[in-house]
């Protein structure tokens, strides 16, 4: 099955041997994002939540240039350097992801790239949105 590599520049370019995301059939599964600003500024200031917010943002332009939305995600997968925020993430992931709710794997890890408090990557299903599939 052919991969279709997705690239679009209203999300951080990758610099190393990744793509932002591929497709495989009607699946289409990303990189991990953390709130880094797409001009490759580093991470975004403001703390835990803009830092989220910013991570959640650059998946929906990677999936939008897929050709599907969060309403399309199936798995979340959320590493925190802090699982003290936990809780902070569950709030701001309940604004942008509604039920049925995708599956999610949220761990705790010693530290991220660039000092990252949050990275999170997803798997979505490109579907026939005009006919409700």
């Amino acid at each position: 099955m052919e991969h279709i590599h997705i690239l679009t520049d209203a999300a951080p370019v990758p610099h190393g041997a990744y793509d932002q995301a591929i497709r495989i059939g009607n699946m289409v599964i990303t990189s991990s994002y953390m709130g880094l600003h797409p001009s490759h500024a580093g991470i975004i200031s403001g703390g835990f939540e803009v830092e989220c917010r910013q991570a959640i943002h650059n998946i929906m332009e990677v999936l939008a240039a897929a050709g599907c939305t969060l309403r399309d995600v199936v798995r979340v997968n959320v590493a925190l350097t802090d699982i003290q925020n936990y809780t902070e993430m569950d709030r701001i992931y309940r604004e942008y992801f509604h039920p049925p709710y995708p599956t999610r794997r949220t761990i705790g890890v010693k530290e991220l790239i660039g000092g990252a408090q949050v990275e999170i990557d997803v798997w979505a299903i490109v579907r026939d949105h005009a006919n409700g599939k």
